[in-house]
């Protein structure tokens, strides 16, 4: 019997880069036909790279080695290259959240030989899920958009670690927590007028996300249920900081709930809607899969039912 064919795009930035990497991609050319490479460079033409490779190599799965910004500039280019319907995406998490990954039943690398086995069997015989995705001004997500204090702390995160890095450090998740405590005594976010769903509101936005994969900012869970292929995003607004520490204090037990195959409800406050338009009073940073978006006052969102096939354990 042939081999699947692979093509693997690896981000040579992920947290698990140095010292997982060599090893899971030498397993994956064990276990399939890799038929292509490509390394990530951090550009704005890394979707279009990829989009190249793909189309030329005319792979069965597309592999994201690093983490949720490799999967969804690997997301990306599969769209771009229109091949999204033919070719599946696949995931070897070596990244610091891994939401994408986590949230289809996989594990970061760094939990050791059992992550790597599972991640290997989903890409070789897993079942193949369709699934939606999102759109952010013309720009599809796989996992998340959000904007205020989370953007802020993924800026902040990537600054402190662009520092130790040059020391010769890796700040790991912690780096990101740290970043949430020293971020909560700052300002975030703008005044706005928010549409979901055509019902207006106005008021402060302390913090919004536009979910699409249950996981989201590492272990942490707002919904109860979803399969990720209802034609919606699940959104969280917040209006401070106190009910974002509440929110995301009661995320964490709802993930362990989820995880442990027991029933959880959703926040009270978690809405699901096809379309999400945000103007507000100033510009605000924004994130989508863990990448930095520019700041901007204004912002559409909308969804993309169906719109891949991603590699998930039996």
């Amino acid at each position: 019997m042939s081999k699947l064919r692979v093509a693997a795009v690896t981000n040579p930035g992920s947290r698990g880069h140095a010292r997982l990497r060599p090893g899971a991609l030498a397993k994956l050319r064990e276990e399939t036909h890799v038929v292509a490479e490509l390394e990530t460079r951090g550009r704005d033409d890394d979707r279009a790279r990829i989009a190249e490779l793909v189309a030329a190599a005319d792979p069965d799965v597309l592999v994201a080695a690093g983490g949720d910004g490799t999967a969804g500039v690997a997301f990306g280019a599969l769209l771009e290259a229109k091949l999204a319907e033919r070719t599946a995406l696949a995931f070897l998490p070596l990244g610091t959240g891994n939401n994408a990954a986590r949230s289809f039943g996989l594990r970061s690398l760094f939990d050791g030989a059992s992550a790597l086995t599972l991640a290997l069997r989903a890409i070789v015989s897993g079942p193949r899920r369709v699934i939606d995705a999102g759109l952010v001004d013309g720009r599809p997500f796989l996992g998340a958009f959000a904007i205020g204090m989370d953007a802020d702390v993924l800026r902040l995160r990537n600054r402190l670690q662009r520092r130790l890095e040059s020391a010769g450090f890796d700040g790991g998740y912690s780096l990101y927590l740290g970043s949430v405590a020293a971020s909560l005594l700052r300002r975030h976010g703008a005044p706005a007028r928010v549409s979901v769903e055509g019902a207006l509101e106005a008021g402060p936005v302390y913090g919004l996300a536009a979910i699409n994969t249950p996981v989201y900012a590492g272990p942490i869970r707002f919904d109860g249920a979803n399969d990720c292929a209802d034609g919606r995003l699940d959104v969280l607004l917040v209006t401070s900081a106190w009910r974002y520490v509440a929110e995301y204090a009661s995320a964490w037990p709802r993930y362990l709930r989820i995880l442990h195959g027991r029933s959880a409800a959703p926040s009270p406050r978690l809405r699901r809607a096809r379309t999400l338009h945000v103007d507000l009073e100033r510009p605000v940073a924004a994130q989508a899969d863990g990448e930095e978006l520019p700041a901007s006052a204004s912002f559409r969102v909308g969804v993309l039912p169906r719109a891949l096939r991603v590699c998930v354990p039996h």
